[in-house]
């Protein structure tokens, strides 16, 4: 019977690990995306979960609210800074820090900034 509340938590680690992975290879998508269109290179294994948050939004619906940081290059050469911001799964936008300025990028890939 001790059994039983030990798979459960150890169940809920593998779902919210999941969960997780999930999100981060869905932020991996889009920022490629976004990358391929303003001519950048992401480095894949810059990705990395920088913030995470629980927010309360309309209806009463609770949604994790991710960060994550990364890097990008113009020429293979030098690095430069990113981020994006997703609700749930839904990108909410994408800033790069670029030599020319910052650049920030909508949920619809338009020009913020």
């Amino acid at each position: 019977m001790n059994a039983i509340p030990f798979l459960l938590i150890m169940a809920l680690i593998v779902w919210y690990w999941q969960i997780n992975l999930r999100a981060r290879e869905h932020a991996i998508r889009q920022c490629r995306l976004i990358c391929n269109d303003m001519k950048l290179q992401l480095l894949d294994q810059t990705v990395a979960l920088a913030s995470m948050a629980i927010q309360l939004e309309k209806r009463y619906q609770i949604r994790l609210v991710r960060k994550y940081r990364f890097e990008i290059s113009q020429d293979g050469f030098n690095r430069y800074q990113g981020c994006m911001k997703l609700h749930g799964l839904k990108l909410q936008y994408a800033e790069f820090n670029l030599p020319d300025g910052t650049v920030i990028m909508d949920r619809d890939n338009r020009q913020v900034h």
